[in-house]
């Protein structure tokens, strides 16, 4: 039954293409409005004309556009010549605007006509054009003579279809259902509105509470989005509906590959269409089709034969190229079996390895069940022969069941990736007792450890198997399950183990920072033999995690491919990140040899410590090394490569940069990761938003990050990065001692686990937003014991600004500055200023803020809020009592005054009323522009002390702590606005 919101599509993400328009009326001009098939060209223009008219102007229509029905001053004619003709007789003049829609197909008489009229000021045009199409003299001439003010209509990026979508639900969506819708749609006006409409229809996109998701499309595009899909493939010509359908059986193809089969100038003319979409990566250039949906429309109206043909002149095509790496055969490999042919054995079981390598799932289930069908076949007719002698009839067995074993750990692999995890443990279970060497029985504990723990939830007996099969494999195959070993104590924040496990291979040792609070007790003198039993629930759809195999010789003992990263980011984690850099440098020319997926971790890792350094230039090489090598690595190297970019990029002062990373990001299923989790990577981005000024986003986004934080296992290290965004987002939208108190408590936990860098940036960013004083000593006692150069001028930070001394904190400055960190240089020079400043020291605070506004002009950003010089000492807000506060931001965010009342333990009417007197205080008169009030500003200094402010209590003018938590183990959100627990987070 189809979801009637209540809403309708009304124009929105066109601000800025309203306002330019407008403009260029107002200022005497016409306007043409330019773009593709489907941008929402039409409607735009509606909108200006309906401006026009209530600006008083004359407003006339041809081509079927026009103001709403029953809009004073708007007069439509059916033809040009009629227009014109009434344009003649009633005087015409610039307060007249013609509207046309699609003026490309004018004919060139109508098109001169409305050219001369206007450039004789008897009219303003504002007109539609189809970018790639041909256009009429007299079009061109309005331009080329500047009569019209061009302005460009593209489809709608991230954000713009983000607002669309929540003027049409009345609501959000989650971050991975709208960059689906995005993806899906690539931005494209027309054919959002399609499947947005069905989605509703069928029920697929639905509100949970106050959000809505949409999983994806299944199956075919629905008749009428199919339609307007084949319309925008209309008239095409023979080689390029070759074209379109090789690419929408087998996309992306290959340029040099689709130029040997004659097809370069389809490409090139459907390049020109905006139908084709060039992609260059290095020296690789691919085709595709630019609307995703087009290709599975195509792929539906096609005929079987049609459709085997392209499928194996696809193949053929492929198999032509100079690559035939383990992608082309999965490409090619499934491309036959989708055409009829069942490939070979071998050819199966390496396409299969490399779809699981790719986590495409579904593919490699198919595949499996192939090579599963095919050795029973082949079983069968074996069984039917000769009977054999004793001793080649055993070997064969033991040559079958290693077979068999392959397989079936490939398929518990598909199994656990597709969230079926029941069934991958009976799979991996079966894999146990079958021959196949040390090294594939490792693979197989390894894959059915991460199972049984991020799949089942059942972390202790994940770590009881685990030393089990260490003791039935003995020696050898011990070595080969230190990687698992050190992952979960990664996990587990017993990053001591992990590095005492690596000391276990030669090369890998080497001196580590001592832990400090209780984690030097829980490393063992044998490399972490105690249990690791991290607590924890299971966390859906996961696959076997990248890194937790055995791993390979090359390039030194076993499994140090596999364990090499684990160990560096342990060290890094313990404040020695240039140590960890060292010892993944010593191993640079090795790994390039290594399977690839071994070789991400390697430069995800690299990446990582260069990170917590803080080095930003050597951020910056090892970032792009990724980059680089990401795109053969399936979609945990896409995750892995925007999510790496989207933290320097937030480094560097560019949040909204980082946040369109970031969405992608949080779209990916990859599968289990032990860098990354879907919590962490939705919690950067709220901080991405926060930083970049979105307010009420990443408030919004947070809270979907802490619900899927509860529904994942308990991770200490990926928890507490959540709980620092958390901080982070809670800072800029101006609850301050809330920050504070939240990362204080991060602080205190990342201690506990030795992470030093951790601990000293939640404890830095709780100095910064309120008071350093309380802070001063403990970060630098951390200090002392910390390696990460970024680490230790934050705290020399904290020190300068706790003692008040201006010309430590312009030194600190200067050391950001080197490192390329230009936005923390920015805000130290700045508090230099001020510091300088209520010294009496007004010069030296002007040279000081001058040149922090320097560097945020090198950088293109802004410092934060609590650096702001000048900051405002009144808000509307002010007056909110801290109950109102809470009733008004959990409004703000969308929730219904039955549903605040269930957070907060009180009656409906209680909120009624709370919220007609925020509505008094603030002067709105409705919900909607709550959002922008209470979570756009910053709160101020000296208000509610539990609220805002210089983050000291009223009592004790101590630094806020953390508050105790809840009975049950769960911790409680606070409000975004003062700090007061909610019940449930968010």
């Amino acid at each position: 039954m189809p979801i009637d919101t209540g809403q309708q599509w009304v124009l929105a993400g066109r601000e800025s293409e309203l306002g330019a328009a407008g403009a260029a009326l107002r200022q005497g001009g016409g306007v043409l409005l330019t773009g593709g098939s489907g941008v929402g060209r039409t409607r735009l223009l509606a909108a200006v004309l309906e401006e026009a008219a209530a600006a008083g102007r004359t407003v006339v229509t041809v081509g079927g556009v026009g103001g709403r029905r029953g809009s004073g001053g708007v007069r439509a004619f059916g033809s040009v010549a009629e227009c014109l003709r009434w344009l003649r007789q009633s005087g015409g003049g610039q307060r007249m605007v013609l509207g046309c829609d699609d003026a490309h197909l004018l004919d060139e008489a109508d098109a001169h006509r409305v050219y001369r009229t206007a450039a004789a000021g008897q009219l303003a045009v504002a007109a539609t054009v189809r970018q790639d199409a041909r256009h009429p003299v007299g079009v061109d001439r309005l331009w080329v003579e500047q009569l019209v003010e061009r302005v460009e209509v593209a489809p709608f990026d991230r954000t713009a279809t983000a607002a669309v979508l929540r003027a049409r639900l009345g609501g959000r969506l989650d971050a991975g259902s709208l960059e689906r819708l995005w993806s899906a749609t690539q931005g494209n006006a027309l054919v959002l509105r399609e499947l947005v409409e069905h989605a509703l229809d069928v029920g697929s996109l639905r509100r949970e509470r106050e959000v809505w998701s949409w999983s994806g499309l299944a199956g075919d595009p629905p008749r009428r989005l199919a339609d307007v899909l084949l319309l925008w493939l209309r008239d095409l010509s023979a080689r390029e509906e070759e074209l379109v359908g090789m690419l929408a059986v087998a996309e992306p193809l290959e340029a040099d590959a689709v130029a040997r089969r004659g097809l370069a100038s389809a490409a090139e003319a459907l390049s020109r269409r905006g139908v084709v979409r060039v992609e260059q990566t290095g020296r690789r250039v691919r085709l595709r089709l630019a609307l995703p949906l087009a290709g599975r429309t195509v792929v539906s109206r096609m005929p079987a034969l049609t459709a085997r043909r392209l499928r194996l002149q696809a193949a053929e095509a492929i198999e032509d190229g100079e690559r035939t790496g383990p992608d082309e055969v999965l490409r090619t490999v499934t491309l036959r079996v989708a055409a009829g042919l069942v490939p070979e054995r071998r050819l199966l079981l390496e396409a299969a390895r490399t779809a699981v390598r790719r986590q495409e799932f579904a593919r490699a289930e198919q595949l499996c069940r192939l090579v599963t069908d095919e050795d029973r076949e082949g079983g069968e007719e074996r069984g039917g022969g000769e009977e054999r002698g004793g001793g080649e009839e055993r070997g064969a067995g033991r040559t079958a069941a290693g077979r068999d074993g392959e397989v079936a750990l490939l398929l518990g692999q598909v199994l656990a990736g597709q969230g079926r995890h029941e069934e991958a443990e009976e799979v991996f279970a079966s894999v146990r007792g079958r021959p196949g060497g040390a090294a594939g029985r490792a693979e197989a504990v390894a894959a059915r450890v991460a199972n049984i723990a991020f799949g089942l939830g059942r972390v202790e007996t994940a770590a009881a198997v685990l030393e089990e099969e260490r003791d039935r494999l003995g020696a050898a195959g011990a070595g080969s399950l230190l990687t698992a070993r050190a992952v979960l104590a990664v996990l587990a924040d017993r990053l001591p183990e992990a590095v005492a496990a690596g000391e276990a291979v030669e090369g890998l040792g080497g001196p580590s920072p001592a832990p400090i609070g209780g984690g030097g007790d829980r490393a063992s003198a044998e490399g972490g033999g105690g249990r690791l039993v991290p607590a924890g629930r299971g966390e859906g759809a996961a696959g076997g995690p990248a890194g937790w195999s055995g791993g390979t010789e090359a390039g030194g003992g076993a499994g140090v491919a596999g364990l090499l990263p684990v160990v560096a980011f342990a060290r890094a984690e313990l404040g020695d990140p240039g140590g960890a850099s060292a010892l993944l440098a010593s191993w640079a020319r090795q790994a390039e040899a290594w399977p690839e997926e071994a070789l991400l971790d390697f430069r995800s890792v690299a990446a990582h410590c260069a990170l917590v350094q803080g080095d930003l230039r050597a951020a910056g090489t090892a970032v792009a090394r990724l980059v680089r090598g990401a795109a053969g690595a399936g979609r945990l190297g896409q995750l892995r490569a925007w999510v790496y970019q989207a933290r320097l990029l937030r480094r560097r002062g560019r949040p909204e940069d980082a946040a369109a990373l970031l969405w992608q990001a949080g779209a990916v299923r990859a599968g289990y990761d032990w860098l990354t989790s879907p919590s962490w990577v939705l919690a950067l981005l709220a901080g991405a938003l926060a930083e970049a000024g979105r307010h009420g986003e990443a408030l919004r986004t947070l809270a979907e990050a802490r619900s899927a934080q509860r529904a994942g296992v308990r991770r200490p290290v990926l928890d507490d990065a959540v709980g620092f965004e958390r901080a982070v987002v809670l800072a800029h939208a101006g609850d301050r001692s809330g920050a504070a108190a939240q990362a204080l408590e991060v602080a205190d936990r990342a201690e506990a686990g030795g992470r030093l860098p951790a601990a000293i940036a939640a404890l830095h960013l709780a100095a910064r937003a309120t008071d350093a004083a309380p802070s001063a000593a403990r970060v630098q006692r951390l200090a002392v014991r910390c390696r990460a150069e970024e680490a230790r001028l934050q705290a020399e930070q904290v020190r300068a600004l706790a003692r008040g001394d201006a010309e430590a904190l312009v030194a600190v400055a200067g050391r950001f500055r080197s490192l390329a960190a230009l936005p923390a240089a920015a805000e130290a020079a700045e508090q230099a200023g001020r510091v300088h400043r209520a010294a009496g020291r007004r010069r030296k605070g002007r040279l000081a803020s001058a040149a922090a506004q320097e560097l945020c002009a090198r950088f293109g950003g802004a410092l934060p809020p609590w650096a702001e010089p000048g900051e405002r000492g009144t808000d509307a807000t002010a007056a909110l009592t801290t109950r109102e506060r809470e009733v008004a931001a959990l409004a703000a965010g969308g929730l219904s005054n039955r549903e605040i009342a269930d957070r907060l333990v009180v009656s409906v009417r209680t909120v009624e009323n709370h919220l007609h007197r925020v509505y008094h205080k603030l002067g709105v008169v409705q919900r909607a522009a709550l959002s922008e009030l209470l979570v756009t500003r910053p709160v101020p200094e000296g208000g509610d002390a539990e609220a805002v402010g210089s983050g000291r209590t009223a009592q004790t003018g101590r630094a806020a702590r953390p508050r105790p938590r809840p009975a049950g183990g769960e911790e409680r959100g606070r409000c975004a606005m003062c700090a007061q627990p909610l019940g449930s987070a968010g």
